[in-house]
């Protein structure tokens, strides 16, 4: 079984699409209802191979019969070819495109093929059509946004994925190296970690994911563990200190002080260190390790939004909005710099800016909000 395959069940997959596929649905040619009973019969017994072969005759036949071409792709998908599963999700998408389940079903596919990059695209899309992250394939795409992301070293940017999943879904072998990954800031496929560090980062992974999951309890004896059996691994007072802060804990800022002591060049202790100054109506002192952050990684959006928070809570409004505009220009996708923004532009009198700076948050935290909320236990 490859990584990541165990996600979502390929069997709920023809119901996945169902509900899209239901509407408007066109009679079938000419004696091609007979082969498309014929089909589904031959795929409900299992005889998948005889399936695939019928599903191709009615679509020479009828090449936009979007039924025939979800349940081709998912046959195709559950054989593991998927070079045809690619072809087929997309010309589905071409019939149907605003069908999320296709482009989810199209970027998984490529995702296999290891086509990364349009495979990033699609995955996108089919959540930005509203694939909602409670269902099997929602997660399974949310899953691999995260892997894709955590490759090309944009770790911040994969958190937020697994903390979707995490609220539907347990912690698996499977999330606790995917998060292990994020927290140690490793740019990898799972499978490409090597043997000697595989144990380190799925029991960082477990500590992480039972952060993300809101889970202290869980989360603070295995970092706690891990800091004595590996005192100087980097991040790892970063995690347990991110812990600590979730409880509203001030010992939260030890941890961050005690990261930079050991690795003066870190960026990420710094930023949390400055965030949690302001937390506590300590601003003034949050500006030097928001400097220090932004001089250490000038291209990362969250150093410019920590900095232009702490100056414009001090009366530095010209010099926090440039810093502010600067973390937007870097991700023009993140609702808590909109906000921070509209609120800087308010504060300078900006009525206007703070209005369409609010609006795009309301706009981006609508879209990020855009799933069921997880059921009460």
């Amino acid at each position: 079984m490859r990584f990541g395959r165990a996600f979502f069940i390929c069997g709920s997959l023809l119901a996945a699409g169902a509900g899209a596929l239901g509407q408007g649905r066109a009679p079938l040619a000419t004696g091609a209802d007979a082969v498309e009973s014929r089909a589904e019969a031959a795929r409900t017994a299992g005889r998948l191979d005889e399936a695939a072969a019928l599903y191709r005759q009615a679509l020479a036949a009828r090449p936009r019969w979007a039924e025939g071409l979800w349940a081709l792709g998912t046959i195709a998908y559950e054989q593991d070819r998927f070079a045809e599963c690619r072809e087929v999700f997309s010309r589905l998408a071409e019939v149907q495109p605003k069908m999320a389940a296709a482009w989810a079903l199209r970027g998984l596919c490529e995702f296999r093929l290891g086509s990364y990059t349009p495979a990033r695209g699609h995955l996108d899309r089919a959540v930005a059509l509203g694939l909602p992250a409670h269902e099997d394939l929602g997660r399974a795409v949310r899953f691999h946004q995260s892997l894709l992301l955590t490759q090309r070293g944009e770790f911040d940017l994969a958190i937020e994925p697994l903390r979707e999943i995490l609220q539907f879904q347990p912690p698996s072998p499977e999330l606790d190296l995917s998060c292990g990954l994020v927290l140690l800031r490793r740019p990898l496929l799972p499978p490409s970690i090597p043997e000697a560090d595989l144990a380190l980062v799925r029991q960082a992974g477990e500590a992480y994911c039972a952060h993300l999951a809101r889970h202290p309890e869980q989360a603070l004896p295995r970092f706690e563990a891990l800091i004595q059996k590996h005192p100087r691994e980097r991040y790892l007072h970063y995690g347990r200190g991110l812990v600590l802060a979730q409880q509203g804990s001030a010992d939260a800022l030890d941890q961050f002080r005690k990261e930079i002591e050991l690795f003066p060049d870190d960026v990420l202790a710094r930023v949390e260190l400055a965030f949690g100054l302001l937390a506590r109506g300590r601003e003034a002192e949050a500006i030097a390790p928001a400097e220090e952050a932004v001089r250490l990684a000038p291209g990362l959006f969250v150093t410019h939004l920590v900095l232009g928070r702490a100056l414009a809570a001090t009366g530095h409004l010209e010099r926090g909005i440039k810093e502010l505009e600067t973390a937007a220009v870097l991700q023009p996708r993140i609702p808590a710099i909109q906000l921070a923004l509209a609120r800087a532009y308010a504060q300078a009198g900006r009525k206007a800016d703070a209005d369409r700076a609010n609006a795009t948050f309301r706009s981006l935290e609508t879209a990020r909000r855009g799933v069921p909320s997880p059921k009460a236990p």
